[in-house]
Parts: structure tokens; C-alpha cells; sequence
């Protein structure tokens, strides 16, 4: 992605704009109700020629530091959202990471204080120890987390209560995207962007006979990697989870050099559409159509 020259001068006229309206009179209260009123909207109708310049800037060689700021802005989304982050797997992390540190700490003042041959088998056991937490903590999220970037839920007031839950995994693949795929459960509601006759599938990168493409027709040119990969899962819940809504499960992926410029600045705006627009192919209701929300 070049650098946005022209974007910049197109930010240097609203600064006219602002100070042709100062003069005017408008208070400043006044622009900060109006902003905080369109930001949703923003986020759905704006223009990378429009978005602030970046302020996070990364290694473009390095796929992992892009990978972890770009799951920094999707977490930061849903956040925005106002979905609750599980704290399931920081827990598990910090749980595991105390307790092998303990045991170590705990037998080096045992040693400190006692000869070495008396604290042998208190030293086996800390090492053992530590190669054990350790090696679940890997298990865990090698086989559990498997990428997964965030995990939340939001309860919302819709003439009833509905429970939002949402997972999200991502990866970085140094092929070019694959089409976008969305499945959708088969008793989702009539509301939903599509209903299939057939159980929900597996999330994978090719489409299947129940799944649906969403991305742009075969003429468009095909870009290059790498590419930012996510996979996204929505559940929507009333009755405290014993009756399912709405399932579905959408599989997309953006070229980084998309919302990476030539300069290794990250474009959150351009990443939080997009994040947007999978949430609405999802059947995802906005903030603007729910009632209110209850507190977890």
C-alpha cells in the first residue's frame, strides 16, 4: 500500500474547516456529541481517504508483529461492540505461569538455605514441575486456543433477552486469500443473510454445498500474499443459552498489504471496516437496533 499523500492533504482541510467554525461560535460539546454520534457510522461509511494516519507502525518482514497489532484492532473492535472478553485463557496462562515459578522459587530458598545433597529431590521435583506446567501451557494453547484471538459475549434487549457469543481465530498465510465463505446454521432466524437446509460445516478456506460465497466475482484480479486469515463464529442465544437463534461461521482473508502500508503503518479504520462487514454477512445485529443492553 503507497503512502496516502493525497489522504494527508485531504486531513489538512477539515483544520480550516474547524477553524472557520470556531469563529462562529460552535462549542466545542456541540462537536464532541456530533463525533461521538456518527462514530459507529464512520466505522461502516469511511474512506481510507478520510482515516486518521496511522499511529501504530510495524516490520513489514515480520508476519508475526502484523499479525498482533492487526488482532489488536479486532479486539479492540468487539470491545467497541460491547462485547465481554472471556478471561478464560489469561487466567489459564497467568495459572499456570505462577505456579511454575513458585515451585521454582520455592526450591532455589530451600537449596539456599540447605546443602545440595539434601535438596536434590526437592530440586528433581521443581524441574519436573516446571517442564510439566510448562508443557501443558503449550498443550493448552496448541490444541485449545488453536490462534484464537478473542472470545466474548454481549446481552442484549430485544423485546426479550438475546445473548451475542463470538470466537474469533486468525492467522497469517503467506498465499493469497481464498474466497470468503459463510455457513449459517439451519434454524437461524428468518433475519439472517442466509438459511441452509443442511447442518453447519466445518470452517475451511474452499466453499462447500452448504456455504456460501461473499466475495467479489471471479473477473476481479487476484491479489498476492500474504494474507491475514479469519475465522469468525456467531452464535446468538436467548433463554440463558437453551434456545440457539442464529448460528454462523465466516472464513475470510485480507491481503496485508491492505492495511499495511509502504511505510509499515497499520490502517485501523480500513482493518475495523472490514471486521464490520464480517459481522454484518454474519447476521450480527448493530447497536443502533437493539433496545439496550444488560450488564454481565
Amino acid at each position: 500500500m503507497p503512502p496516502r499523500k493525497a489522504a494527508a492533504t485531504s486531513r489538512e482541510a477539515p483544520a480550516s474547516i474547524d477553524t472557520s467554525s470556531a469563529v462562529t461560535g460552535t462549542s466545542t460539546s456541540q462537536a464532541t456529541s456530533a463525533r461521538s454520534n456518527s462514530a459507529a457510522a464512520a466505522v461502516r461509511s469511511g474512506s481510507l481517504a478520510t482515516d486518521p494516519l496511522p499511529c501504530v507502525r510495524v516490520n513489514k518482514a515480520h508476519l508475526a508483529e502484523i499479525k498482533s497489532s492487526l488482532d489488536d484492532i479486532v479486539k479492540k473492535h468487539l470491545v467497541d461492540q460491547a462485547f465481554t472478553p472471556s478471561r478464560l485463557h489469561p487466567t489459564v496462562h497467568l495459572g499456570l505461569g505462577y505456579a511454575s515459578v513458585v515451585i521454582s522459587l520455592g526450591a532455589m530458598l530451600y537449596c539456599y538455605k540447605m546443602s545440595f545433597e539434601e535438596s536434590k529431590p526437592y530440586l528433581w521435583i521443581a524441574v519436573v514441575s516446571y517442564g510439566l506446567f510448562q508443557g501443558a501451557l503449550w498443550a493448552w494453547k496448541r490444541w485449545v486456543e488453536r490462534g484464537e484471538v478473542f472470545r466474548g459475549r454481549r446481552r442484549r434487549i430485544v423485546n426479550r433477552i438475546e445473548t451475542d457469543l463470538i470466537q474469533i481465530h486468525t492467522s497469517t498465510s503467506l498465499l493469497p486469500p481464498p474466497e470468503p465463505v459463510l455457513s449459517v446454521g439451519p434454524d437461524s432466524r428468518p433475519s439472517s443473510p442466509i438459511s441452509t437446509a443442511s447442518p453447519m460445516s466445518s470452517p475451511t478456506l474452499s466453499p462447500s454445498s452448504s456455504s456460501s460465497i461473499l466475495g467479489p466475482p471471479p473477473s476481479s484480479p487476484q491479489p498476492h500474499g500474504p494474507t491475514y486469515l479469519v475465522h469468525l463464529t456467531l452464535s446468538t442465544t436467548s433463554n440463558n443459552g437453551k434456545s440457539l437463534i442464529h448460528k454462523a461461521r465466516v472464513v475470510s482473508g485480507k491481503p496485508v498489504g491492505e492495511v499495511v502500508d509502504t511505510d509499515g503503518g497499520v490502517e485501523e479504520g480500513e482493518v475495523a471496516r472490514w471486521i464490520a462487514n464480517l459481522l454484518g454477512d454474519a447476521g450480527l445485529v448493530e447497536l443502533e437496533e437493539t433496545e439496550g443492553f444488560k450488564q454481565e
